[in-house]
């Protein structure tokens, strides 16, 4: 957005003025930028357009049903545990000490 800003003020300083040396540009190049510019604001339109309906996409989605947890009944027999056999809460960790 600031390039284009820039760019677009930059088309106007040259336009308005006389031909400062360094800077002085023919016709065909001038209304190349033009087009460029215009090239610019059409894309820049195109995407804030993209974003709005994302954003109205977002915002009508339903929000998530928070899960209700769930008791998961797990045997665990035979492996090796530390604890109580009754324990209502069993923690696994699966990890690899190599």
């Amino acid at each position: 957005m600031k390039q284009f800003v820039g760019a677009a003020i930059l088309l106007t300083t040259l336009s308005l003025s006389d031909g400062a040396p360094g800077f002085a540009q023919t016709t065909e190049e001038i209304k190349a930028l033009r087009k460029e510019i215009e090239a610019l604001r059409e894309g820049q339109t195109a995407i804030q357009k993209e974003l709005q309906e994302i954003k109205t996409l977002l915002r009508a989605r339903p929000a998530p049903a928070s899960a209700e947890p769930q008791n998961i009944v797990l045997s665990v027999e035979g492996a090796p545990f530390k604890g109580e056999k009754q324990a209502k809460v069993t923690l696994i960790d699966f990890s690899d000490y190599q």
